[in-house]
């Protein structure tokens, strides 16, 4: 069976065409993937909605001209993209500390934004507030391996620790962890550890295990710590005569 599938592959008509159609998928799948976006882009702010009727007007008024529309809605986004240009050179200084709190004390004031602005404010700071150990900051977590499924026979998952704070659940301490997702890190889930399945790996930074999820593994060789990237020629598995390299569990923050 398998001799024919590769023969009908190399000789037919209709492998030949397979062939180029899996030869093109990478760029027609990337085309794909940009008019989709350009579409939706074009749907948030393109004319005829909300946003575009104000980078309109705010062409018209510049350009005083009438039934100048698609010029107008053009120079909008030129101004809109300057704008937003000027106001990256600010909050690249201590400025931009001043405009986020009077941001968040006069959204926050509103109840229905409030609960919209809220939680899309601190989702946005965790993915770009990086290394500023800022609260929510991605850097301020730290990369842990945690094992599921007992001592032996079990499988470790790297993964971050959300925090130092221990939780006492059925009078057991545990842990609160985040688990990524491949290959999309941010769509993993928050999951409560037994504290004595969390291990610590000081070596590795946040990066590098990010980098192992979107990648699906591929980058792994390469920002794994040397210190647990491949045992020792003469040891042997876990379960067949030497015991499994463990470090001690993770110090505990303090009562539940």
């Amino acid at each position: 069976m398998l001799n024919w599938i590769s023969r009908f592959w190399r000789t037919s008509v209709i492998g030949s065409f397979l062939a180029g159609l899996l030869f093109l998928m990478p760029i027609v799948l990337t085309v794909v993937i940009v008019a989709w976006i350009v579409n939706l882009v074009r749907g948030a702010i393109g004319p005829g909605t909300v946003l575009g009727d104000l980078l309109t007007r705010g062409g018209n008024y510049l350009l005083g001209l009438p039934n100048q529309d698609t010029l107008a809605f053009w120079l909008g986004i030129g101004i809109a993209l300057i704008g937003i240009w000027l106001l990256g050179l600010i909050i690249k200084t201590r400025a931009k500390h001043i405009l986020q709190d009077y941001l968040d004390r006069l959204l926050t004031r509103v109840p229905l934004i409030r609960s919209i602005y809220s939680p899309v404010s601190r989702v946005v700071r965790l993915a770009t507030d990086r290394g500023t150990g800022a609260p929510g900051d991605l850097s301020s977590m730290s990369v842990v391996s945690c094992r599921f499924g007992g001592a032996v026979n079990g499988v470790d998952v790297l993964a971050l620790l959300a925090g130092q704070h221990v939780y006492n659940i059925a009078g057991q301490r545990r842990r609160l962890v985040y688990v990524p997702a491949a290959p999309i890190p941010m769509s993993g889930a928050l999951v409560l550890v037994p504290e004595a399945a969390v291990t610590a790996v000081p070596e590795m930074k946040v990066d590098d295990l990010l980098k192992i999820y979107v990648s699906l593994g591929a980058l792994t060789p390469e920002v794994m710590p040397g210190a647990i990237a491949t045992a020792p020629a003469n040891q042997s598995p876990p379960g067949k005569g030497s015991p499994a390299l463990t470090e001690p569990p993770l110090a505990s923050a303090g009562p539940a």
